[in-house]
C-alpha cells in the first residue's frame, strides 16, 4: 500500500452531530481477559450518552453511497496492543450514517502493521479481513468477529483498525459514519483508495480490540 497524498488534497468528509432516533446501548459480552485495546467510554456528562460520541465522526463510503455519489472514503486508527494474544472480536462505533438512504451497509475490517516506510500510516494486513455491518443509528456498535482470521499481536507493538470499502453489492453503496471517541485524540488516517494520508492528532473513531 503506498504512502498516498489525494486525500490531504481532497479534504475530510465529516458528519456532523447526528439527528436521528437513538439505540440504547447493549452490553457487550464480557471476554475472558481485558481488550488489547478501548477507547469505548462513556460520557458521564450526558444522561443517556453513548460509549462514544455522536457529535462528529468520519464517513465511511463506498463508491455509490449515497451522500457523495462517487467519492469513497476509508478510516484506519493506530491502537497499541496491551498484551500478547489472538483477537477475537473488534467493535467499532460504525452505524449507518441516517442522512440519506443507504443501498448497502457492510465494510470491510482489517488489522495491519505500522508502515516501516510510510510515517505513520498502516503497513500490511496480518491475517484476514472480515466484513462487519453497520447498524441503524447510535449508541449501537458495530461488532465484527476475528475468531477465524488469524490475526495475533504483540504486547508494545502498534497495529492500525483498518476500515475500508469495495465494489461489492453489499458495499458500494455503503453510508457509514465511524463516531468519534468520547474523550481520547490520536491521530488517524484517511483513504479515497489511492493511498493512506497520515493527519495529526484528532478524536479518533471509537473501537475496542479483544
Amino acid at each position: 500500500m503506498a504512502c498516498g497524498t489525494a486525500f490531504a488534497q481532497q479534504g475530510k468528509l465529516r458528519s456532523g452531530p447526528y439527528q436521528g432516533p437513538v439505540t440504547p446501548m447493549v452490553s457487550p459480552d464480557i471476554p475472558d481477559v481485558g481488550p488489547f485495546y478501548s477507547n469505548l467510554v462513556t460520557d458521564t456528562t450526558c444522561v443517556g450518552g453513548c460509549n462514544y460520541s455522536t457529535a462528529n465522526g468520519y464517513f465511511v463510503l463506498g463508491p455509490s453511497n449515497c451522500f457523495s455519489p462517487g467519492a469513497t472514503q476509508w478510516i484506519s486508527f493506530p491502537f497499541v496492543a496491551s498484551r500478547t494474544g489472538a483477537v477475537r472480536q473488534v467493535m467499532l462505533s460504525i452505524t449507518d450514517s441516517g442522512f440519506c438512504v443507504a443501498t448497502s451497509t457492510k465494510f470491510t475490517v482489517a488489522i495491519y502493521s505500522d508502515s516501516p516506510t510510510c510515517a505513520g500510516v498502516p503497513g500490511t494486513q496480518i491475517g484476514n479481513a472480515v466484513v462487519g455491518t453497520a447498524p441503524a443509528a447510535p449508541c449501537s456498535l458495530a461488532n465484527t468477529n476475528f475468531g477465524h482470521a488469524a490475526v495475533s499481536l504483540t504486547a508494545g507493538v502498534t497495529y492500525w483498525v483498518v476500515v475500508t470499502t469495495s465494489t461489492a453489492a453489499t458495499q458500494t453503496g455503503t453510508t457509514a459514519v465511524w463516531w468519534m471517541s468520547n474523550y481520547a485524540y490520536a491521530p488517524y488516517n484517511l483513504n479515497d483508495g489511492n493511498g493512506w494520508v497520515a493527519f495529526p492528532d484528532g478524536a479518533p473513531g471509537g473501537f475496542s480490540v479483544n
